[in-house]
């Protein structure tokens, strides 16, 4: 709270009432709280010790980090990490995630997708997830899409995000994006997401908002829904509508209810 108050130029009385005014937070719940949200997301998409990311979210110890943790998200540390489904009933999303309207989805099942494409690693400081400076595979998307006016089927992307292994990189997470179009089950050196039920929803807004509208799908519809995810990949379906020339966007998030 001295940080911010020092950052804006106001005492730190008066930006409490302001922010309390204008957020329904006090601030410095609204800071416990965001804190243990990316404690969380580094929990499942790090390497990092339990004691490393107390440290690294500034908490004075281990103990005390995990008794915060287990107030907010109702389960201790270690096992929130091993946990194969993930419910974000208790994340935090940030204030800015909330300008969208609440989007119409669908649950639906999906056969088993067979892919042939391209596929790239990249790497992320945890941090970086709720900025846009972490979606540079983005241009491999921007590049496919020029295409779909050529071809007869959708063009898919794979997100699959999972911990980095290097040990001097402990903070970051890996991500492979796979961008392919589907092929028959006989096709060898393919790409095979299983059959899986999914929460479908079709982005109507600007594209360059996607990224934004992703978050909004995983730190506010979710938690709000209270369904638990697959940790399996996300999935994007871009389709070319000929009639207004426009590209649809599905997005679709594996759950295991």
């Amino acid at each position: 709270m001295e940080k911010a108050a020092e950052v804006t130029g106001y005492s730190q009385w008066y930006l409490q009432r302001l922010f309390k005014s204008k957020t329904g937070y006090s601030l410095g719940n609204y800071i416990r709280e965001r804190r243990l949200t990316m404690a969380a997301f580094a929990l499942r998409f790090t390497n990092m010790s339990i004691l490393d990311i107390s440290l690294y979210y500034t908490y004075d110890s281990q103990q005390t980090f995990t008794r915060s943790f287990k107030n907010k998200f109702r389960s201790s540390p270690g096992a929130y990490r091993k946990e194969i489904t993930w419910t974000m009933k208790y994340i935090t999303a940030p204030l800015t995630m909330c300008d969208f309207p609440p989007p119409v989805f669908d649950i639906v099942e999906l056969p088993e997708l067979v892919l042939r494409g391209n596929s790239k690693i990249y790497f992320y400081p945890v941090n970086d997830i709720f900025g846009g400076r972490n979606h540079v595979h983005r241009d491999s998307v921007t590049r496919n899409l020029a295409l779909l006016k050529s071809l007869s089927t959708p063009v898919w992307g794979i997100s699959d995000y999972r911990s980095y292994s290097s040990v001097s990189a402990a903070n970051t997470m890996e991500l492979e994006y796979t961008i392919g179009y589907e092929v028959p089950k006989s096709v060898k050196h393919t790409l095979r997401i299983p059959a899986c039920r999914y929460l479908k929803v079709t982005y109507t807004h600007d594209i360059l908002r996607l990224n934004d509208f992703i978050l909004y799908l995983h730190l506010v519809l979710l938690p709000s829904l209270n369904y638990p995810r697959l940790m399996q990949p996300d999935m994007e379906k871009y389709s070319y509508e000929s009639a207004s020339g426009d590209i649809i966007c599905e997005y679709f998030i594996p759950l295991a209810c």
